[in-house]
């Protein structure tokens, strides 16, 4: 039987699937590392991060779980050693290398989106990532960081970004471009969507499938910088997009080569209706034109599924602890973020393994019950069969908690009764 002190060898196991120890030795030698001879090497000082946020244990009790001698002290200062790249390097290893498997009509998709989450209350901390504006004072609440994500349609993490909370995602989204293969497609909501972005995504060999917001909408024959071009059919018409002033976060050299040229796009309406509730418009914007190789609807269930991400994040900031970072200086809030990456990261591998053995999806596998493999099982071990999802249509639930903190409302009632029915969206 499988014990917690096997944890350790089951996730060097796990970790040697991606990069070995001497893969690990090479990169810190690479950035210019140097270490000593000891027990906590960079190797064991990885793995030993992960076995932390993987069996969610204090410092104190880590040395119990891995059955290593070593004290709380000297694995504290071993991450203080660990360089920042060797994590960087490692979560950019964990994801799959080269192109993307094609998941939806030969185009590898992709999702793009941001979370937030908090951290100790350190002046340090306060100043770097600022609070949210709907905590109680300055005084008060927690330093809240945005994470800034790229995944593919697997839920895999291939490139991470955190922000300050006072920035904005749409500032760096560009910056996530360079991960994506070329002729991908990149889903993202009405947040992350601009003249610029498009333009950008382009001229990087992309495709992108985003929300409008209504002030983006080009109605009737349109104005300005926003006019229809012809109709391909209904809810579905091509417009020209010009540029129309230049956003702060785009240089003034970038937005020179940008601001002459005229995109052709695809705008889609379409309803959301809900049963007991009145219907919605709502507008995707795309740059694939072709309406026969992509109809519209195809295109508008496609969307649907970027909600998607959202479990993901769930997953990494519920079931694994992202939401309260433990690190109280920006170092280390910086290397907790990449741990908790990696380790997600493993566990979609888990999960990928198993769902190919099931001849399922990889969204249909349990989670939290891989993650439990992980932890309670042996090196060795052939993957079991895991818990399944059920194909659910997503209800909207209040945005209301029972401990609110003062960050939510507060849920005085069942969640069920005040739970929205599914909804179904038409051209």
């Amino acid at each position: 039987m499988a014990t917690v002190s096997t944890a350790l060898r089951q996730v060097k196991a796990q970790l040697h699937e991606v990069h070995s120890d001497q893969d690990i030795f090479d990169i810190c030698r690479r950035v210019g590392h140097r270490w000593r001879k000891r027990v906590l090497d960079p190797a064991v000082t990885v793995q030993l991060f992960l076995l932390q946020l993987l069996a969610k244990v204090a410092m104190q009790g880590l040395r119990h779980v891995a059955n290593v001698s070593v004290t709380a002290q000297a694995i504290c200062k071993a991450k203080q050693r660990l360089p920042l790249q060797v994590l960087m390097e490692l979560v950019a290893r964990s994801a799959p290398q080269g192109p993307v498997k094609p998941s939806w009509k030969d185009l590898a998709v992709y999702l793009a989106d941001g979370m937030s989450f908090m951290t100790p209350d350190t002046p340090e901390l306060a100043k770097r990532y600022g609070k949210a504006k709907n905590q109680r004072g300055t005084s008060f609440g927690y330093p809240t960081p945005k994470l800034l994500a790229l995944m593919d349609f697997g839920g895999v993490i291939h490139k991470v970004i955190a922000l300050p909370w006072a920035r904005q995602e749409f500032t760096c989204l560009s910056r996530l471009f360079g991960a994506v293969a070329r002729g991908a497609l990149l889903l993202g909501d009405r947040g992350l969507v601009s003249f610029a972005h498009l333009a950008l995504l382009l001229r990087a060999g992309l495709h992108g499938c985003f929300r409008l917001p209504r002030w983006q909408v080009t109605r009737g024959r349109g104005k300005a910088s926003r006019r229809k071009i012809r109709s391909l059919g209904k809810q579905d018409m091509l417009v020209s997009w010009k540029a129309y002033r230049r956003p702060a976060w785009v240089s003034k050299k970038r937005w020179k080569a940008l601001a002459n040229e005229v995109l052709t796009l695809r705008q889609i309406s379409f309803r959301v209706c809900r049963k007991g509730f009145r219907t919605q418009w709502a507008w995707i914007i795309t740059t694939l034109l072709d309406p026969e190789k992509y109809p519209a609807q195809e295109l508008i269930e496609l969307y649907s599924q970027r909600w998607q991400i959202e479990v993901y994040f769930r997953d990494i900031k519920r079931t694994l602890g992202i939401a309260m970072i433990s690190a109280k200086t920006v170092m280390g809030v910086r290397k907790e973020i990449l741990a908790f990456v990696l380790l997600y990261n493993l566990v979609r591998r888990v999960m990928q393994q198993a769902a190919i053995a099931q001849g399922v999806s990889p969204d249909r596998i349990s989670f939290i019950d891989a993650l439990r493999w992980l932890l309670w099982s042996s090196p060795g071990d052939p993957i079991p069969r895991l818990q399944m999802n059920a194909h659910r249509v997503r209800p909207a639930p209040p945005r209301r908690l029972k401990n609110a903190r003062r960050r939510f409302l507060q849920l005085n009632d069942f969640r069920a009764a005040l739970t929205k029915p599914p909804y179904t969206v038409r051209l």
